[in-house]
This record gives structure tokens, sequence and C-alpha cells, in this order.
């Protein structure tokens, strides 16, 4: 698969290939979130181009959650009849504005079920909020802007678990020490520690924490699953160096089940894991650098790419340097 962007908010130009692992790499506002929303939008548009006509009704609860292609989407309020691809151009900016400007190829044998993107884990604090004020808004025929992906998410989150416990879901279970679970007669989410087995809600939860139970739910929901696309935006931003490794563990684990990866990462720690696992692993990654309004690889096999990354990324120990330098010529 190849994602194509052009003169997209910071993006000048953007060629990604997504196969397996794909990492982008850079400093801040270089395009990198515009990217992963993207590519996002793009293979949810593509899968529900398959879909002609959406029914949309209220439930016994005015809360109206479609069902498409294996996840929750949340519609519109009032009882219509849509293509999903005017729901899209109708819901989100960035499809709107610049969908000539984005293309997705795929090749023929590829399949693809769903894309989840995740963000922030500051989403699951506010889940009743958000899903209520998107109900209000759309009942009142209010603006609200907030990313679909992000009403997405929730929705995805709030699927009854249907999949039995895999090794995965154990790993990140012992990694954080219990489990983040949805419970569905509150709609609401909890964290339960097994060294306390205290539940705890997501205000009282560390972030960190919330990083990993994003994919043990939807791991035990079924969520992800082979085919499915999955965007993780700065991960690391959440997670301790140490906890960036054994989430770059996690991802290369789910590379290997069939889920295609995209992260964008500005933490060497994350990325220098994430080849070190990939390459253990044996998966197919690709690199990319996000410079100057370009998203880009420097050579095919990774390797001078990721020597520029991280001569970018390690500039502010070159400041330390010339501070310990400066120090000493001032005795």
């Amino acid at each position: 698969m190849e994602l194509q962007l052009k003169n997209i908010g910071m993006i000048k130009e953007a060629n990604v290939k997504v196969d397996g692992l794909t990492v982008i790499a850079g400093e801040n506002d270089t395009g990198k979130s515009t990217l992963g929303r993207a590519y996002y939008y793009e293979v949810k548009k593509h899968l529900e181009e398959k879909v002609t006509k959406v029914q949309v009704k209220k439930n016994k609860d005015n809360m109206l959650l479609g069902t498409l292609l294996g996840f929750g989407l949340s519609l519109l309020a009032q009882p219509i009849v849509a293509t999903a691809s005017e729901y899209l151009l109708n819901n989100d900016e960035i499809i709107k504005k610049f969908d000539k400007n984005i293309k997705l190829k795929l090749s023929k044998d590829e399949k693809l079920v769903n894309s989840v993107m995740i963000e922030t884990p500051y989403s699951l604090n506010n889940a009743n909020y958000i899903k209520t004020t998107q109900l209000l808004a759309n009942q009142r025929g209010l603006n609200y802007t907030l990313g679909d992906h992000i009403i997405d998410l929730i929705l995805q989150m709030s699927q009854t678990p249907s999949r039995n416990i895999n090794n995965i879901y154990e790993n990140i279970s012992n990694i954080i020490d219990g489990k983040i679970y949805y419970d569905s007669t509150r709609d609401d989410f909890f964290y339960q520690k097994d060294s306390i087995k205290k539940e705890l809600d997501m205000n009282s939860t560390a972030t960190g924490i919330k990083m990993f139970g994003f994919l043990q739910i939807l791991l035990l929901n079924g969520t992800i699953k082979e085919g499915t696309v999955l965007i993780l935006d700065e991960p690391e931003v959440h997670l301790h160096p140490k906890w960036q490794l054994k989430y770059a563990q996690v991802i290369v684990e789910l590379v290997k089940k069939g889920i295609k990866v995209l992260i964008t990462s500005h933490s060497p720690y994350m990325i220098e894991a994430l080849q070190r696992y990939g390459k253990k692993s044996k998966i197919d990654m690709d690199f990319y650098l996000a410079e100057n309004g370009i998203i880009d690889k420097i050579d095919n096999n990774n390797s001078a790419t990721l020597s520029k990354i991280f001569e970018k990324l390690s500039e502010p120990f070159d400041i330390f340097d010339e501070m310990d330098s400066e120090t000493l010529r001032n005795g």
C-alpha cells in the first residue's frame, strides 16, 4: 500500500509505503500527525465506498450507533439514508478540503477490514462527555468539530468483548499489572490493578497505562485483528523510556499478526526499539523522516534514513555538549 500527499498543512509532499510497520520520525510541526489522520480517513473512505447506503435509526437511549464493517460509527441524530462517503465528506474538514491531494494505492490482493487511530489517552477520561456532546450537537444542528477518528475510537472501545485472551493481551496485562476494561452497565472505562485488586476510574489512572489499555481493549473485543490499519500518533509522549521499549515490542507482535501499523514519533528510544525488535522478528519495516515539509526516505534499506533521523533527534545532546564546553572554558 502507498500513501501520497501534496500541499496539506505543513506537508508539501509525502510518499509513504505502508506495509507491515511504518515509522514517521521528525520534530514537532513537521506534518507527522496530518499524515496519520489522512491515512486513517483514506482507509476508512476506501472501506466505506463498498457500502452504498447506511440506514440510520434511533435506539431506545437516543444514542445513534451505526455499525459498519465491524466497528461502530457515530452518525447523525436524525433518521436519514446517506452514502457513507457523503457522511465522511460532510463531517471531516481534511477530507472535504484536501481529498484531491491525497492518494491511497492498494495492491490487488490487499485486504483491509478497518482503521483505528489513537492520538491521546485523555479521550478515555472524557468518553461519556464526548458521546453526550456528539449526540446533543447532532440533535441541535450545532457545529461539533471533534474529529471522527476520536468518536470512532470511543465507539470501537465500547464494543462487547468477543475474543479469547491471547498472548499479546496477557503481555500487556503483565506490563501494566492489570487491565483496562469497558463496563457497559456504567458506559465507562475502568482500570483494575492486580496487585491491589482495586478499580480506578480513568481520571485516577496513569496516562501510560491508558496507552497500553487502548490496545488491550481493542484486542479483546476483536477490533484489532488481521487486516486492521492501526495509526499511533506519538505514543511515547506518555510513556517512560523503559515502557517505550515494551510498547515497541507489543507493536512488533501486532505486525506479526497481520496488522498494518503506522507510528509517528520523535523519540529516539521508541524508534530504535522498533527498529531492533522489528529486525529481530524479521517484519517488513519502513522508516521516514519528516523535515521541511517533505516526508520521504533516503534509502530503501532504512540505514541512511535512520542515521539521519537519529542525527536530527540527537541535537539536544549537542546543545548539552556545547554547554559543558562553555563551562570548561569559563573555568
